[in-house]
């Protein structure tokens, strides 16, 4: 008790500085504003039913300040969610998705790509409404993040909203080793480059790009798909060091804040390895903040056609102020814009060409499902490795007969998904082939 007293006494002194010193520059009676607090603590120390942790009463007053600002991108980490920073550098057990809190609800902002929400189907805009049958409705994130995370191997279950759905949905999915990296690339079509960014929170995503960008010029790749679909985004400085890399010159982002001596633009400078190289980016609802940046970048410069779905729309800038007890107070202090001079909070950045995602029907899920779980497509992976289309019509005629009446294209994307060609797994991929055919389609009318 001795010891939470002392800690008790140095937090509250680092209070009580900060707050003198923005009353001194603002002026004000700093006695009479803290009198309430100081009270409150006192009435629970000394008639609350049971002896409760000093500690604990600051950090609860600290994260209702927080709260209070209603601002679901600042809150409070105590030192053990603030170790969570390193920690998912290095991996952890969870469920692999980015969340934040709108209207209320525990929102999906993006499932990373090869993780158990993906694979279980899970969507940017699902609204977790109960995480192992307890309602998630009100929770925080940290909260919901505390929940979802665990160990590797055990099971959690969330019930989520989703538009266009009447009645919610229940996934159980199984916890793994989350890791997330920072590009995926390959050749697509001989000399179409394609990379895949998968967040922005690794220091060294900017030169891994480079690098990637290097390779695939030796390659002999003429153009390149930039894939920022599901990227959550992640730290400032490695957006600006990416958008650099595609932009000669002129404003990358600005960031403005409270008051006007605290706005500052980025700009890009001409040391990019990727300056003339007809460029494509994909996006959705899932690419946030910092993807949103280099989107928002090179589609005001004109450097690149934007295809996909709108983008999620987070449009500020935290900073992470650590406190003497170990914990953090994340904060939002600026807004950001592009350089059209144009802030997408809670609007996104909409793409020159719209192009939806496959969405099956309710019935094409109900057939989808099916033939996951039919012997007769593992019998015929098994025997058909390097299956042509040729091949199909005896086995849909099979699963006829199984009483499964299922569409050509629809078994195809059963049969895509589940064989073990997984270069084929494109073709499943609407947004990409119409982004490949788009180049392909400008490269011909280039040289027409």
């Amino acid at each position: 008790m001795k010891k939470n007293k002392v800690l008790l006494l140095e937090i509250t002194l680092v209070i009580i500085s900060m707050i003198l010193l923005t009353r001194v520059q603002a002026g004000g009676d700093l006695s009479a504003e803290l009198r309430p607090l100081f009270e409150a603590y006192q009435i629970i120390q000394n008639e609350y039913i049971e002896k409760v942790d000093p500690s604990e009463l600051v950090e609860g007053a600290i994260e209702g300040m927080i709260n209070s600002l209603k601002d679901p991108h600042s809150q409070w980490m105590s030192s053990q969610e603030y170790e969570e920073i390193t920690i998912q550098k290095e991996g952890f057990g969870g469920l692999g998705i980015e969340i934040t809190v709108r209207d209320n609800f525990i929102t999906i902002v993006s499932p990373l790509e090869d993780t158990p929400a993906s694979k279980a189907g899970l969507q940017p805009g699902d609204k977790i409404i109960k995480i192992n049958g307890e309602s998630a409705i009100g929770t925080t994130s940290n909260e919901a993040v505390s929940e979802l995370r665990g160990k590797i191997g055990t099971k959690v279950t969330i019930t989520i909203l989703r538009e266009g759905e009447e009645e919610p949905l229940e996934f159980t999915l199984t916890r793994a080793l989350i890791k997330i990296p920072n590009i995926k690339q390959r050749i697509l079509d001989k000399d179409i480059g394609y990379i895949k960014l998968m967040g922005f929170m690794d220091e060294s995503t900017s030169q891994d790009l480079e690098k990637s960008l290097l390779f695939l010029k030796s390659k002999g790749t003429n153009e390149l798909i930039l894939d920022l679909r599901n990227n959550p985004g992640g730290l400032l400085s490695q957006a600006v060091e990416v958008t650099d890399q595609f932009l000669s010159s002129g404003v990358i982002v600005s960031i403005k804040g409270r008051d006007s001596d605290q706005s500052q633009d980025y700009y890009a400078y001409s040391k990019g390895e990727a300056l003339k190289i007809p460029l494509l980016i994909l996006i959705n609802g899932g690419s946030a903040s910092a993807s949103e940046i280099v989107a928002g970048a090179i589609k005001d410069h004109e450097r690149g056609i934007l295809l996909g779905t709108r983008s999620f729309g987070k449009g500020t800038v935290q900073k992470v102020f650590p406190m003497e007890n170990g914990g953090a107070v994340w904060i939002t202090t600026d807004k950001y814009y592009t350089p059209n001079d144009v802030c997408i909070e809670g609007k996104g950045i909409k793409p020159n060409i719209k192009i939806e995602a496959f969405k099956p029907t309710q019935e094409e899920e109900e057939t989808l499902d099916k033939l996951k779980s039919s012997d007769l497509v593992k019998e015929f992976i098994s025997q058909n490795p390097q299956w042509r289309e040729e091949d199909l019509p005896p086995l849909i005629q099979k699963l006829k007969e199984k009483g499964i009446i299922v569409e050509e294209e629809l078994l195809k994307r059963v049969l895509i998904k589940e064989d073990k060609n997984k270069e084929n797994d494109i073709f499943n991929d609407l947004q990409l082939m119409q982004a490949i055919s788009f180049l392909k389609s400008s490269r011909i009318l280039e040289r027409g």
